[in-house]
């Protein structure tokens, strides 16, 4: 046993003895190339990863999707969870000359996606009607014609250079139809591009998606679900952004008495259909939101009390709502209310009743949808009491004061009833897998 061990021995000491110099060697030399081949491989261009987004809606240059305003997160303003602006790129602003000028501190060290030192002269805008002066290297002054409240979250937007450079890790590129409607979105960082393509319709979306275009999509109507589930991981939320609402046209006979339009919301049993219930036309994350509003639970009789003969009425409705519409037309037809449905593509210039889906602004202020001189005010409702708050609302700068003004707007509107506010609606993201999904709020 010892002496088969003793050669084992002798022939590695003689191996070694004979070849030592060239295995030292090999092995120096292959630590070497190993070091260098990995220093090499690290300096070469990399493939940059290429994620490639469905979103559904019409966005024009100056009005980016909220949810890339809020991943780019390159504006002088962010908005918080109370929908409140906060400083981002400004360390901090002031407000003078009674509220017509807003002045800007920008952080220092900032710098455009190129690695250039951000200077205030190197920052381009394009606000209507609004001076802004610039000192280097970090003032902005913002001066303004009249008083306006909600000044401040029109600024959270990304900040872009005279060559369209993007301060931040992204570059930002557009493609636009000859409308100036964007149709894609190309954001690009050093170890990624980010292609989002814009689409008309939910349905042009999901086709592109099963075509294999694309890697997911973003906020789709969560109708949709049941058809995608082989297909995606879905990821389901209430966007409180927007909300289903009946907006009635008070230019209408049958609709300019309030007592019709509180009768017919007396009727209906079942006013979220098995969403979110909304009570009023704010977001419920906002600081100025108000839970403390009139209510229209089922109530035949007072139906019966504020409408006095038949009515016949038109409930005009998108193609996505219409099951929702149908649904409504069940709840209220009666001896009391016969509904007709109809299907439109866009908001009519004539109806009685509308089923819509409502886009609340990041601030309170309501005014052009709502104050009776405005040509967007939808419904063409004119109460004198909801303008003078919208009015107030809109030139009030004391937070505090903007917060009981806009709960008596919320009252007033639950109230006058321009539009019955029904429910905050969900929506889903979709992706090939769970690891995608969010990337914009990441």
């Amino acid at each position: 046993m010892i002496k088969p061990l003793r050669e084992r021995i002798w022939f590695v000491k003689g191996f070694f003895q004979k070849y030592g110099k060239q295995v030292f060697v090999s092995v120096i030399v292959t630590v070497v190339v190993a070091l260098f081949a990995n220093i090499l491989i690290q300096k070469l261009p990399h493939p940059k990863a290429e994620i490639k987004i469905g979103i559904v809606g019409q966005f024009s240059a100056g009005q980016l999707p909220s949810n890339i305003i809020n991943f780019l997160n390159a504006g002088l303003v962010s908005i918080d969870n109370n929908m409140e602006p906060v400083p981002r790129l400004a360390d901090k602003w002031e407000i003078g000359d009674g509220g017509n000028t807003y002045t800007f501190y920008l952080k220092s060290g900032l710098k455009w996606n190129n690695g250039s030192l951000v200077k205030a002269s190197d920052i381009k805008f394009s606000i209507p009607n609004i001076s802004v002066e610039k000192q280097d290297p970090n003032i902005i002054r913002f001066k303004i014609p009249t008083k306006f409240a909600p000044f401040l979250s029109l600024l959270n937007i990304p900040l872009l250079n005279q060559s369209g450079s993007i301060i931040g890790d992204y570059d930002i590129r557009l493609k636009q139809k000859s409308s100036g409607v964007i149709s894609q979105i190309i954001l690009e960082s050093k170890n990624r591009i980010i292609f989002i393509n814009v689409f008309s319709t939910p349905k042009e979306a999901i086709t592109a998606y099963k075509l294999g275009q694309l890697d997911m999509i973003l906020d789709l109507p969560s109708e949709y679900s049941t058809d995608l589930t082989p297909y995606a991981s879905i990821s389901k939320k209430t966007d409180f952004n927007h909300v289903v609402m009946i907006v009635f046209n008070q230019a209408d006979q049958n609709l300019k008495d309030k007592n019709v339009r509180q009768g017919i919301a007396y009727a209906l049993k079942d006013k979220s259909f098995g969403e979110t219930p909304a009570l009023t036309t704010l977001n419920p994350n906002s600081w100025a939101f108000s839970p403390l509003v009139k209510t229209y639970d089922y109530n035949i009789q007072r139906t019966k009390d504020l409408i006095k003969t038949p009515l016949t009425l038109e409930l005009a409705t998108s193609p996505e709502l219409l099951p929702i519409a149908e649904a409504i037309k069940s709840q209220l037809d009666s001896d009391l209310l016969t509904i007709n449905t109809r299907v439109v593509t866009s908001t009519p210039d004539q109806f009685q009743m509308l089923l819509m889906t409502y886009s609340i602004p990041t601030d309170p202020d309501q005014y052009r949808d709502w104050h009776s001189t405005q040509a967007t005010n939808v419904g063409k409702g004119a109460d004198e009491k909801i303008d003078k708050l919208l009015e107030d609302g809109r030139v009030t700068l004391d937070q505090k004061a903007r917060k009981i003004t806009y709960i008596d707007f919320q009252k007033t509107f639950a109230e006058e009833l321009p539009a019955l506010v029904l429910y905050n609606p969900s929506t889903i993201d979709i992706a090939r897998n769970k690891v995608n999904i969010g990337i914009l709020g990441q």
